[in-house]
């Protein structure tokens, strides 16, 4: 009777130990990390050229990337901009991988503006970071759709009502564009 009870005992424990192997059953304490969810490191967003004003939305050319696993999330998007008027030259997976967080929007230091008047389009935290592997002329913005991302896009009368001319807010804690390039590199998501 006792050898029966020590059995049941270790079935009892190899299956529990099974479940949180495999992830079945979250680990209630796991020794060396947290239990708690990381926090995302904080973006350090390019600051807006000074004085710098919207610009005519429909004359941005985007490309849209989904960096996430949700198939047709990029051609979603897509749809909505150009039958807002606006000229999607790519749709793809972000070749970067995922990306965890809303939107993320990259461009050239020339595109700044443009990246900043877009990001107007979406609701959320829209996060805008300098791209340094783009040619520095180039005006293109991506947007990057991410994990977090859930239908955060204006619709297509309210992206039409976004008006060109309106001052663009610094965001919070941005670095100047003049900073070194790997310094900006390095303060860029990791994906």
């Amino acid at each position: 009777m006792v050898i029966g009870g020590i059995l049941a005992t270790m079935v009892v424990l190899t299956l529990v130990c099974l479940l949180l192997w495999t992830g079945i059953v979250p680990a209630p304490y796991e020794p060396g990390f947290s239990s708690a969810k990381d926090e995302a490191t904080p973006v350090i967003q390019p600051c807006p050229p000074a004085d710098a004003a919207t610009v005519e939305v429909t004359s941005i050319p985007v490309n849209v990337y989904n960096g996430t696993d949700t198939t047709g999330l990029a051609g979603d998007v897509t749809q909505t901009l150009t039958e807002s008027g606006l000229t999607v030259t790519a749709t793809a997976d972000w070749p970067r991988g995922s990306y965890d967080g809303n939107v993320l929007i990259t461009t050239s230091q020339a595109g700044l503006t443009n990246a900043y008047t877009l990001a107007r389009a979406f609701t959320g935290t829209v996060n805008v970071t300098i791209d340094e592997t783009a040619d520095a002329s180039d005006p293109t913005v991506s947007v990057v759709l991410g994990a977090e991302y859930k239908q955060s896009i204006l619709s297509t009368a309210e992206i039409g009502q976004l008006k060109a001319g309106e001052p663009i807010s610094a965001p919070k804690g941005c670095v100047a564009v003049t900073a070194a390039p790997t310094e900006q590199a390095s303060q860029a998501p990791a994906n």
